[in-house]
């Protein structure tokens, strides 16, 4: 009970500590590493907190015991006995040492286990319509195959140092009992001596087959604890600061300053010199190439990256003088590939707002169309939202931002799975209700975005081009170039709906 209750406060303790790591240890380290964490790794620990220390006390306990009484019966056959203590002690140690890094590798092995599983379900689909059985066999079967052998090697080292420490064992008792049997002995002990000095080391064999034995589970457990101790140790992405901003209202104006940013490992920048501002009641955009930067300035707004240069304020104070909980808590955010939990389409909406009004909820619900999702008593929408489809997850998503109603409303291609009518009703629904927000949106279609006050078009992480759609388009550059190609498409699809059937 006592174990399986530590196992519980750290693996709560661990995932706690998990949530709140920052975004570039997710980006470093594979979700099925964390997985196996949380589960294998901690049921290693588990099995040497209760197995191991339980068999470890009692017949470390024994063995003490029976040789103190050796030492009554006989302290100088004892002493002899104690002669192969050293060569106990390095076999021991050799086991050990091989015991943990199989049991490291064993953990690498379960974590390439859990990728492959995960990735295998979540991309079933593609799977089937590639019919890409034999790819995700063989991928499968190598991680498997991983992990058997680092099992067996494991298991051949069990097998081999158990005999071997009970063979060093009874070489000793072979040997005492040859020197009992000399002379020099027989005068110092008694016939009875002698048969209760050996029914005591017979007895000591047990106790030392077993303590043999729970290393295997020792060390296994001590390589567990090295990983699930190193990701406590991790520093999570910032303490909450007992500052004077987390009483102060945040009226959401954001101003970026010459930031500049590199992700870890990359060579170009991601920014190069990005300024803009976006004031509380205006409506900025962002559009530009896959990959220009426009989700990377939405992405250091929110603080999920650090170490940028420049300057980013909120209400002209650099955002490091925000909490990020007081600073997030202002902020409404769609990501680019909306995250649903396993729940209802309400809890999901609602998801982190203590507070609501349920008639603005119904009222939201009804201008997104989210409503016409819900039917009898709101089932789940299953893991990460697959029972929906993704225009109806970025529904949503944008449902659950227009509620939160905070200062800053940030949308990166949050419409990009949405016909056309339902992403006017969207943007109807924004322009209604963010009137005093400050609203920054990030699109390729530029349709959505038309009617911002302010346009800044990204190229290789700068501000190339800026203005209303009006002033951009009379510029005749790239924004203009796009939104020529964007209208020329939308009119070819026009045509083709319109052909008659044959």
């Amino acid at each position: 009970w006592v174990g399986r209750r530590v196992i519980f406060d750290l693996r709560q303790e661990l995932f706690a500590k998990m949530i709140r790591l920052p975004t570039q240890y997710f980006d470093q380290n594979s979700s099925a590493t964390l997985i196996s964490r949380l589960i294998y790794d901690l049921e290693q620990v588990s099995d040497a907190c209760t197995t191991a220390v339980r068999v470890t006390v009692k017949d470390s306990l024994l063995a003490i015991g029976l040789l103190v009484w050796m030492f009554i019966l006989s302290w100088s056959l004892t002493l002899l006995f104690l002669l192969i203590t050293p060569i106990v002690t390095i076999v021991v140690r050799k086991a050990s040492s091989r015991f943990r890094r199989s049991s490291e590798k064993i953990q690498s092995s379960m974590a390439g286990i859990s990728h492959a599983t995960k990735e295998a379900a979540q991309g079933h689909r593609v799977i089937k319509a590639y019919n890409g059985f034999a790819e995700e066999e063989l991928a499968f079967e190598t991680v498997n195959q991983s992990n058997r052998r680092q099992s067996m090697r494991k298991v051949a080292v069990a097998a081999v140092s158990v005999p071997l420490l009970l063979l060093i064992a009874g070489t000793g008792v072979s040997g005492i009992i040859y020197l009992a049997l000399s002379d020099a002995i027989v005068a110092f002990v008694t016939p009875g001596t002698f048969v209760s000095y050996i029914g005591t080391i017979l007895l000591l064999m047990s106790p030392i087959k077993r303590l043999a034995r729970v290393n295997e589970y020792v060390q296994a457990g001590i390589a567990a604890a090295t990983t699930v101790f190193q990701l406590l140790d991790e520093k999570p992405e910032q303490s909450v600061k007992a500052d004077s901003s987390q009483s102060v209202p945040i009226d959401g104006h954001v101003e970026f300053r010459d930031v500049i940013f590199r992700y870890s490992n990359a060579e170009d920048c991601a920014l190069a010199g990005v300024s803009f501002e976006v004031r509380p009641g205006q409506t900025v955009a962002l559009v530009g190439d896959s990959g220009s930067g426009k989700s990377t300035a939405a992405s250091l707004l929110l603080g999920f990256y650090r170490g940028f240069e420049g300057q980013i304020l909120v209400d002209n104070r650099p955002i490091d003088d925000y909490s990020l909980q007081t600073l997030r808590a202002q902020i409404s955010w769609v990501s680019q590939e909306p995250i649903l939990f396993d729940g209802s389409i309400k809890q999901n909406v609602t998801y982190g707002q203590n507070e609501q009004s349920s008639a603005e909820l119904e009222e939201i619900l009804q201008e997104i169309e989210v409503d016409k999702l819900i039917s009898g008593d709101d089932q789940s929408v299953g893991e990460f939202g697959n029972r929906l489809s993704g225009g109806q997850r970025q529904r949503v998503a944008i449902a659950r931002a227009l509620l939160r109603n905070g200062s800053i409303l940030v949308m990166d291609e949050a419409t990009s799975a949405l016909d056309m009518l339902s992403e006017q009703r969207v943007r109807e629904a924004i322009i209604r209700r963010a009137q005093h927000q400050s609203v920054l949106l990030i699109a390729h279609r530029l349709g959505f975005i038309a009617h911002a006050d302010m346009i800044h078009v990204f190229s290789g992480g700068k501000i190339i081009e800026s203005g209303s759609h009006q002033t951009l388009l009379n510029l005749s550059g790239q924004y203009a170039a796009m939104w020529a190609t964007q209208q020329n498409a939308e009119r070819s699809e026009k045509v083709i709906d319109q052909e008659p059937q044959a």
